[in-house]
């Protein structure tokens, strides 16, 4: 399993964000909240269905990430009411009916926020990180079958490019390809080689791709014998799919536009990735597939990858030490997309409607038709809408928000987000992978004097 299923591999109606306030028009929130109904003016919580709930989740999902200085006071992890009560307070047109409940104790908890934060604004700014790999914390995702194995010689995702993924990759067939049904996270803190960062002054290394154990870029083995090894990455088209994280992913865009959020791709070295199942072996659609069959001792000791040793908890910018992980919990994509029985859903119900039409219990001129998630042909489903509109921000947005949700509900001790950094590896240079390496600043490790070709 590896880039062949990304392996990788919110419910409510997200608008397009509104323009920022200017001069002689309303401010933001009341330009959002005038989309909406008016709430009849007794107080209490906005929920899902009621008037102002449209703004307050888009605040509260969206604008709070793009544009945290039009909400003084609040963080994202604050309470519905809490927004509910700013929105209020703002005068927003059609939200000034939906005053919620305890304003005294809501206007407490938002004006303690904001003195907090102007009080930390005041401090002296600290100075900026010496220049180097710095240890960065952040959600990767998988689409994945229930087969279970390490974090190792795969590529992963950010939450957009896992959903670029199955919309591209796996909804399209049905039954789903490689027999996806989940989409599992992970928190992962990488640090990648000084080794590196000497010759590119990078976070990230370049993205390669993973399959069945094995590396299947060819640059691998010179990546990994020169620095390490390092984490890379890539950043995904949105003519594809237009899935856009909620902060900047990358620099390679102008200022502003939808491409500077764009999906991320990752990829993540393990044991003796030369040495995969070959292209014969290779059974996409198993979960019991042994992916280390051809790696020998001897491979896996002096090519261990980058996962940290068991007992280290966080990644020192060795060789073989670059990222850790723990499990951040899964979701079914029935769960997400509404379907209580996936074989009925695309098999079974076709084949009892046919029958039922055959002994008269449904009329002859009834339609009978394969159900499937997704149809590139119209860009809709049958028998269901979660993936309509694979170019359409609105509805990608709305799936995103769904899946933070359902995550959120299921394993309430994790953060809902975690800011992942920008890709912004450059190139790899003519002639670089026989440069002397430069081990300056660099933990020492005994890796150097053992490692091999592959």
């Amino acid at each position: 399993a590896g880039a062949a299923a990304l392996g990788l591999a919110g419910v409510a109606s997200v608008a397009r964000a509104p323009p920022a306030p200017a001069r002689g028009r309303p401010g933001l929130l009341q330009h959002v909240a005038g989309l909406v109904a008016v709430h009849d003016g007794k107080c209490g919580t906005v929920e899902e269905g009621d008037p102002c709930y449209f703004s307050i989740n888009w605040a509260k999902t969206d604008g709070i990430f793009q544009h945290p200085e039009w909400y003084p006071g609040l963080e994202a992890s604050a309470p519905i009411e809490e927004f509910q009560y700013v929105l209020f307070k703002s005068k927003a047109e059609n939200c000034t009916k939906s005053p919620p409940c305890e304003m005294e104790e809501l206007k407490k908890k938002v004006d303690a926020r904001k003195k907090a934060a102007e009080d930390e604004a005041k401090k002296p700014t600290p100075p900026p990180p010496p220049p180097g790999p710095r240890e960065q914390t952040f959600y990767m995702y998988r689409a994945q079958s229930k087969a279970s194995y390490p974090l190792e010689n795969v590529n992963t995702a950010d939450l957009a490019g896992v959903f670029w993924y199955l919309h591209q990759e796996i909804i399209v067939a049905t039954p789903r390809k490689y027999s996806i049904d989940r989409i599992k996270r992970y928190k992962v803190t990488m640090k990648n080689t000084w080794e590196f960062w000497n010759a590119h002054k990078r976070q990230f290394s370049a993205f390669v791709a993973y399959d069945a154990g094995g590396c299947t870029t060819p640059v691998c083995k010179d990546i990994y014998h020169q620095y390490g090894f390092v984490v890379g990455c890539q950043v995904q088209p949105l003519s594809v799919a237009m899935y856009l994280g909620r902060h900047q992913t990358n620099w390679q865009c102008r200022a502003g536009e939808d491409a500077c959020r764009a999906p991320i791709w990752y990829a993540l070295p393990g044991p003796c990735p030369a040495k995969g199942l070959p292209n014969g072996e290779i059974d996409p659609d198993s979960t019991e597939v042994d992916v280390n069959k051809y790696k020998t001792p001897e491979c896996i000791e002096r090519m261990p990858g980058g996962l940290c040793p068991k007992g280290v908890d966080k990644p020192t910018g060795a060789p073989d030490c670059t990222y850790t992980y723990e499990d951040a919990g899964e979701i079914l994509l029935d769960d997400l997309v509404g379907i209580e029985d996936y074989n009925d859903f695309w098999n079974a119900s076709y084949i009892r409607c046919m029958k039922q039409k055959g002994t008269g219990e449904l009329p002859e001129d009834a339609e009978c038709r394969h159900k499937k998630e997704y149809d590139v042909k119209t860009d809709k489903g049958v028998g269901t809408d979660f993936w309509n509109g694979k170019l359409d921000k609105d509805k990608c947005t709305e799936r995103l928000d769904k899946a933070r949700k359902l995550f959120k509900a299921k394993f309430p001790q994790f953060p809902e987000h975690l800011e992942e950094p920008p890709c912004e590896f450059d190139m790899y240079y003519d002639g670089e992978f026989k440069w002397n390496v430069n081990h300056s600043h660099a933990p020492h490790s005994e890796w150097w004097a053992q490692r091999m070709e592959g």
